[in-house]
C-alpha cells in the first residue's frame, strides 16, 4: 500500500509524492491540479472511479487540521484497491463461491463488498481534494519559514501567531469564511468574498462538475453539520436523512440546528456556497476528539480512518 500512517512528519511534499504514487499504482485514480495557492503550491484533486455521477470530498481547508488530508488519501487507496482487486479476481471469485471445499461465509462477504465497490465506482466518480489549503497546512507545522514568498512570510511574522493553531492560508485569510453566501459578511474594510486562490479553485470544481453531494471534512468534535437556515424545509429534511445515515456509519453526533454557525461568525462556509448555488446535499463532518490539542497527534490518523472510511460506501447506497 502507498499510504503509510506511521510517518510522524508528513509534509506537503510527502503529500504530493503520495498523490503521484497513487495515480501511478491504481488505474482507477487520476490526479489533476485545480489551482495554485498564494505561495505557488499545487492544489491537487484525485478522480476515483469511472461513473458519470459525481461526489466531492474536500479536506484541509483549515491549516491546523492536519489529520484529514492523509486520511482521505488512504480512503481513496482503500476503494481503488477493492475496485481493482475485484476486476483482477472476478473469475476466480466466481469459481470459489461454487467450491464447497472453502468456507463460503468467510469468502462470500469480502467478495460481495468488493463487487459493491466495483458497482459504486462504475456509477460514481469520486472527486477528492484532500488538501485545499497547502500553505496553511505547512505554516501550521513549520511556521512562517514554510512560506517561500518573502512578502507573505513577513506578513505572517507580524501577526505573531501560535502556528499550531493556524487556520488560515498564507495571506492570513480563513478560506472557510471566504465563500459568497447569504450569511457571509466582511470582517473588516476591504474584505470581499472569493478573494482567495483556494476559494476560487474549489468554486471552479463546483461549477465544472454536476456534483450530487459534497462533504467537507474538518476537525474537531466528531460531529456532523447538516442544517442550513437559508435553505428550504425540504432541503433540510434531505440533509437530515443523509446525516442520520452518516451518523450510523461513523458514530459521530448530529449538530443541533442552532449551532449552524457561531454567534458573530462572518459566514461564508464551503457548504453554504454549495447548498445555495446548487441545491444539492452538502455536509460538514468534524473528525477527531473535541478536546484534542493542536498540533493534532498523528496517531489520530488510523482511528479517524476507521471511523469515516465507509462514509463513501454509505453515500453510494442512497441513490443521490
Amino acid at each position: 500500500m502507498v499510504i503509510d500512517f506511521d510517518r510522524e512528519n508528513y509534509t506537503y511534499e510527502d503529500f504530493i509524492s503520495d498523490v503521484e504514487a497513487l495515480s501511478k499504482k491504481y488505474n482507477s485514480i487520476k490526479y489533476v491540479t485545480i489551482g495554485k495557492s498564494h505561495d505557488n503550491r499545487d492544489i491537487a484533486m484525485l478522480r476515483l472511479g469511472m461513473g458519470k455521477r459525481y461526489i466531492l470530498f474536500c479536506g484541509g481547508v483549515h491549516g491546523r487540521e492536519t489529520i484529514n488530508p492523509i486520511v482521505l488519501l488512504k480512503i481513496a487507496e482503500y476503494y481503488a484497491y477493492q475496485y481493482e482487486d475485484y476486476i483482477k479476481h472476478k473469475k476466480i471469485g466466481n469459481q470459489r463461491i461454487t467450491d464447497i471445499t472453502v468456507n463460503i461465509k468467510k469468502q462470500y462477504e469480502p467478495m460481495i463488498f468488493k463487487r459493491c465497490v466495483y458497482e459504486l465506482l462504475q456509477t460514481y466518480t469520486i472527486l477528492m481534494i484532500p488538501l485545499l489549503n497547502p500553505d496553511g497546512y505547512m505554516i501550521s507545522l513549520y511556521g512562517h519559514y514554510a512560506v517561500n514568498n518573502s512578502t507573505l512570510q513577513n506578513k505572517i511574522k507580524k501577526m505573531n501567531p501560535n502556528y499550531a493553531e493556524w487556520k488560515y492560508n498564507s495571506r492570513g485569510i480563513d478560506i472557510n469564511r471566504n465563500f459568497p453566501s447569504r450569511l457571509w459578511k466582511p470582517k473588516k474594510q476591504g474584505d470581499y468574498a472569493a478573494s482567495e486562490n483556494e476559494t476560487k479553485a474549489l468554486i471552479q470544481v463546483f461549477h465544472h462538475y454536476r456534483i450530487r453531494c459534497f462533504l467537507d471534512f474538518h476537525s474537531r468534535g466528531k460531529s456532523i453539520y447538516y442544517y442550513r437556515s437559508s435553505m428550504s424545509e425540504g432541503y433540510n429534511r434531505k440533509q437530515l436523512y443523509i446525516a442520520k445515515h452518516l451518523k450510523n456509519i461513523t458514530g459521530y453526533e448530529l449538530n443541533d440546528y442552532n449551532n449552524e454557525i457561531d454567534d458573530g461568525d462572518s459566514g461564508g462556509n464551503t457548504v453554504h456556497y454549495f447548498s445555495e448555488h446548487f441545491n444539492k446535499p452538502a455536509l460538514t463532518i468534524e473528525t477527531v476528539d473535541e478536546d484534542a490539542d493542536f498540533p493534532l497527534d498523528y496517531k489520530y490518523r488510523a482511528k479517524t480512518y476507521e471511523e469515516i472510511k465507509l462514509v463513501l460506501f454509505e453515500l453510494g447506497g442512497l441513490s443521490l
